[in-house]
């Protein structure tokens, strides 16, 4: 068995590279958040939300 080193190991384990996105979406009247999507190596996606300003809905890039 090969031992790794720590970069080595990140790469099998988690992996460095990430390809979030990040969109705009109204929870409520008046309320938006930044919603973060991003998939692990396998696929599966884990989402973050965090409130945004309203007018950050209103940019490009949201989803009513």
């Amino acid at each position: 068995m090969k031992k790794l080193n720590a970069s080595e190991a990140q790469v099998v384990i988690g992996g460095v590279h990430r390809n979030c996105t990040t969109t705009y979406e109204w929870v409520s009247e008046g309320v938006c958040n930044s919603v973060k999507s991003c998939p692990d190596k396998h696929g599966n996606v884990k989402k973050y939300f965090r409130p945004a300003s309203e007018s950050s809905c209103k940019a490009p890039g949201f989803r009513r």
